[in-house]
């Protein structure tokens, strides 16, 4: 039985992107991570947590500037898109659930809940801007998108 339901969640989570999200961070994680050891070895450390921001940030606008050029560019747009997607979903469900514990109280929400809202809608934002191009190319290199793109 365990065996069965790690299959079942196995298979939603991949459908819902987690593992590509989770590879993309990974990825970008430990390009950050090798740039801070770099500067900090080498360089001065008080600018190894700027080149820290700076390589996965770098390596993404790599990707995509021409996501179709690539698997590995199409993998990291792809994923920072589901990353967005989910991130977006847990902000939107920590602002209910905390929207809830303050009994619904508009004055209590504003002053403790207003940035789970506001994490939530700049999640969407990214999740919708990445959306178009990522589902674009897909089709460019013949896969099938996970994504779907309002006509």
């Amino acid at each position: 039985m365990p065996y069965l339901f790690g299959m079942i969640l196995g298979d939603v989570l991949g459908r819902i992107g987690v593992f590509r999200a989770v590879g993309a961070a990974l990825l970008l994680g430990g390009v950050g991570f090798l740039a801070y050891r770099l500067v900090a070895a080498n360089l001065d450390p008080a600018l190894a947590y700027g080149a820290a921001a700076a390589a996965p940030l770098a390596m993404f606008g790599w990707a995509i500037w021409h996501p179709a050029a690539s698997r590995l560019r199409l993998w990291i747009v792809d994923g920072v898109y589901l990353g967005a997607r989910l991130s977006m979903w847990w902000a939107g469900l920590a602002f209910l659930i905390g929207l809830a514990a303050a009994s619904f109280r508009i004055d209590r929400w504003l002053s403790a809940e207003w940035p789970q809202a506001a994490t939530a809608a700049l999640f969407w934002l990214v999740q919708r801007a990445l959306g178009a191009q990522v589902a674009r190319s897909h089709r460019i290199m013949g896969d099938r998108s996970v994504i779907a793109v309002d006509a």
